[in-house]
């Protein structure tokens, strides 16, 4: 599986299933056809589908893979704001908010994990023509993934902000443990997207205070040993009220100021917040955590009121790592589903052992799509 050859093979066995598992997917949201950006979601798997089932050369197939990456694109902006629409929609026919939320959460959920899968194969296919690991780096620095991150954010904020915080970047360990097999695209997203919320949230307060000279930067420590690999990033910008908390991980909500929360039950009642440079549609910190789960880490935050935030991620060292994700299914089918993932996390290894990094990685997103629906199960 180490050649685009190789890869194509597996691609064209494998999308088009899991074009038409999206698909099915979406045919069981209720309201379907109301909700234009969504049809128009469901409308580019089926543009895909046929174009990857009917792919002959390997010229046609490449074609049909950037077409598909370039419809995906936007694809967790259109589904956001379309499960917004049909949310609004639900809850005029009488449903409750928080039903509907936790609803809108879970199905987004299983179609982003789905779509970091294919967007995971469909890089490395296109990715084994220059390099033989693909978009695997072996040794993934994370301060230097970091550091882009923070020239890019530090880029963005300048156009919102009267002044740009300072990003202060350290690391804490042995420089043998230093770097790790890793996808880097990956965690830079998730930088990307804490930095956004971290500049944001100091710059803001700044400037609210009235305070002269720099705000207090942002810092990022990366702490490592030969087992894991923390990177944590911490601001003093005033950080999210303990009623908004709950709130961080779902998707549509905006830590931008102009969202409101009911006092009484803590339930987001209005998200009237306009995007900026630094602050879009909510999607960012719910799909941030997706991407650490997906690497095998895990995204926690903490918040102090009036003070600042702490958000932490923690990757294993190990190229061997697990995937663990959210989705669902019924009681006969946990048994069957847990042998998969035994099964698959077992070739993972034989093929993370024989340094074929293209088939490790399809192994793990096996692994991680039945993992998603045992976990949704288990709920």
């Amino acid at each position: 599986m180490k050649t685009p050859e190789g890869m194509q093979k597996l691609l064209q066995e494998e999308l088009p299933v899991r074009l038409a598992n999206r698909i099915a997917h979406l045919d069981t949201l209720p309201c379907l056809d109301v909700v234009e950006s969504i049809n128009g979601v469901r409308a580019d798997f089926v543009r895909a589908f046929i174009e990857v089932r009917d792919a002959k050369s390997p010229s046609q197939f490449n074609l049909a893979i950037r077409r598909l990456k370039k419809r995906n694109e936007d694809h967790a902006l259109r589904m956001t704001m379309g499960m917004k629409h049909w949310k609004e929609l639900q809850r005029s026919q009488g449903e409750s908010e928080e039903g509907t939320r936790t609803f809108v959460n879970e199905f987004l959920d299983r179609l982003f994990l789905s779509r970091i899968g294919m967007e995971t194969l469909t890089s490395q296919y296109l990715a084994l023509s220059r390099n033989s690991d693909g978009i695997v780096d072996q040794n993934c620095d994370p301060c230097d993934v970091c550091a882009k991150a923070a020239e890019r954010v530090s880029d963005m904020a300048s156009e919102y902000l009267n002044v740009v915080p300072d990003i202060e970047i350290s690391f804490h360990g042995p420089e043998s443990a230093r770097t790790l097999p890793l996808i880097p695209q990956y965690l830079f997203y998730i930088a990307v997207e804490l930095l956004k919320n971290s500049l944001r949230a100091v710059g803001e307060l700044h400037e609210a205070s009235g305070a002269r000279g720099r705000p207090t930067p942002v810092e990022i420590r990366v702490a490592s040993d030969e087992s894991q690999v923390g990177v944590s990033i911490m601001d003093r910008g005033g950080g999210i009220p303990f009623r908004r908390q709950p709130h961080v991980w779902s998707y549509m909500y905006s830590t931008a100021r102009g969202n409101s929360v009911c006092q009484k039950t803590g339930l987001l009642v209005d998200e009237t917040a306009k995007p900026t440079p630094l602050s879009g549609y909510g999607v960012g910190l719910p799909l941030s955590r997706l991407y650490a789960e997906y690497i095998g880490g895990s995204l926690h935050l903490m918040s102090m009121p009036n003070f600042g935030t702490h958000a932490y991620l923690f990757l294993e060292q190990s190229s061997k790592r697990e995937e663990a994700l959210p989705s669902y299914v019924n009681w006969l089918r946990k048994q069957k589903l847990r042998e998969e993932i035994l099964s698959f996390e077992e070739r993972e290894k034989q093929a993370a052992d024989k340094r074929d990094y293209p088939e490790a990685l399809r192994l793990k997103t096996l692994a991680a799509e039945a993992r998603v629906e045992l976990a949704l199960l288990e709920r």
